[in-house]
């Protein structure tokens, strides 16, 4: 039968038959439109957890009753003691209130020590009317609750990453004001997406690890604009603002406090819940950080290979290129379609096109007599090879990290010199002439001393086989 028919049928609201589903009491089958079908075996379930909670008993009792582990008589003849010892406080209650009645007790001139210490309870401890019920659940925990924020945080700082490196092509330079600038990117993320999360969910990524709830006081999830509140105190209070060094002492602090279970700013509205202790979360965690840690260098890696791969039109090379200039903030112009540069930039890039329009190869040829100096063209030459090498397809990020750099390093190291290298499919091939230069780092120098004209002539080619 459907939900619809069992709320009728046992007078249990949907919540109810949820809540019971979501602890694992039933597990009701899919039908062919995806929703729950019970059956008669989940109907007596249901009926007999209702009886019992009825009665009292707490879920967990249920459930080890359910399980087998603890006799039904046993969970009655507990429930039945816990029955008298409240029927013994109501009794004493009963007593206070009409002693108090008697006295025609007022509460501005209330002497509540009287009442309190003049009668005897009748229950050990706190008994029924106990001001635990008085308080929001209080989960310690410390280090699970650290460990889950930092996931989040890593969570979102490897989106940006992969959003900065893999869309907008940003490469950030390693300096500590743009990490600074970064973390508090990665606090914007929390303070938007971790109330959705809470207010719908009641876990982030991180909780859902270590079996962590945000409950409120009623054992729901918080509003969204509690679970806002809750997440501007945690920046706040918890994290300092992400204030450098400021923000560890407030690690500390909150530390300190949950340790000895103090209220934290954030908690005043809501509580912790946990579900399980299990080892098991913290073999979760270190996954979970693993396989970050694991993304984190696959977005690098990726983040090398050019925007477009397989086969290449003129216009895709040229973004290749211009794609590779700006991540690696290179201070050149921007290639055109043709492969050439709106400044006269030597030299350009001469595409062999096949007659569909695609690359098949490249050409770059540089000619100078007479110079001062010659800048060699090694940079224009690794440009080459990333935009249509790189781009060719059959490289993936981690073997053109492997191949693709010690690719170009051979051809920075043999700028002045005449040589063949396979790449794949691909052949690159330089050819180079020099006469009365002397090699500097990455440029040729006349002599000071007049010994004829210097020349240097070179062109450099891909090709595919």
């Amino acid at each position: 039968m459907t939900i619809k028919e069992l709320e009728t049928l046992l007078g249990m609201t949907r919540a109810n038959i949820r809540f019971y589903e979501q602890e694992g009491f039933l597990c009701p089958q899919r039908g062919e439109n995806n929703y729950r079908i019970y059956s008669q075996e989940d109907v007596d379930t249901l009926r007999k957890i209702k009886l019992l909670r009825q009665l009292g008993l707490p879920l967990d009792t249920i459930r080890q009753v359910q399980q087998g582990t603890v006799p039904l008589d046993t969970a009655l003849a507990r429930q039945q003691r816990t029955l008298e010892e409240q029927r013994a406080e109501l009794a004493w209650a009963e007593q206070v209130c009409s002693a108090m009645r008697s006295d025609r007790a007022e509460y501005a001139t209330l002497d509540a020590e009287k009442y309190l210490t003049a009668l005897d309870r009748p229950a050990e401890g706190e008994g029924y009317f106990s001001l635990k019920k008085d308080s929001t659940p209080m989960v310690a925990y410390p280090w699970r609750r650290f460990f889950a924020r930092w996931l989040d945080l890593f969570l979102y700082s490897l989106v940006w990453t992969a959003v900065g490196a893999l869309v907008l092509r940003i490469n950030l330079p390693d300096i500590w004001i743009i990490k600074l600038m970064s973390s508090y990117l990665d606090y914007l993320t929390m303070i938007v997406v971790e109330p959705v999360l809470l207010s719908t969910w009641g876990y982030t990524p991180g909780k859902w690890i270590f079996g962590l709830q945000v409950r409120g006081r009623d054992g729901g999830k918080i509003s969204w604009g509690d679970a806002m509140n809750r997440t501007w105190l945690v920046f706040a209070k918890g994290e300092g603002y992400g204030i450098p060094i400021y923000n560890l002492y407030r690690n500390y602090k909150s530390y300190k406090a949950c340790v000895d279970c103090e209220t934290l700013a954030w908690e005043e509205n809501c509580g912790y819940a946990i579900k399980d202790e299990s080892g098991l979360r913290c073999l979760g965690f270190v996954g979970a950080t693993a396989g970050l840690f694991g993304l984190t260098v696959l977005v690098a890696l990726q983040a090398q290979m050019p925007r477009y791969q397989g086969e290449l039109t003129a216009a895709q090379y040229a973004a290749n290129v211009n794609d590779a200039i700006s991540y690696h903030q290179l201070r050149l112009p921007d290639m055109n379609d043709q492969g050439g540069w709106d400044n006269r930039s030597k030299p350009d890039h001469q595409l062999m096109l096949d007659e569909n329009g695609l690359v098949t190869g490249v050409r770059l040829e540089m000619e100078c007599t007479g110079e001062e100096f010659v800048s060699l063209p090694v940079l224009q030459e690794q440009l080459a090879v990333i935009a249509l090498v790189g781009g060719s397809g059959e490289y993936n990020c981690f073997t053109w990290v492997a191949n693709g750099n010690s690719l170009l390093n051979q051809i920075a190291e043999q700028s002045t010199e005449s040589y063949t290298l396979e790449a794949g499919d691909m052949t690159i091939t330089q050819t180079v002439e020099i006469e009365g230069y002397e090699k500097a780092e990455g440029y040729l120098i006349a002599p000071m001393i007049e010994s004829g004209t210097p020349s240097y002539q070179m062109e450099f080619t891909i090709q595919q086989k």
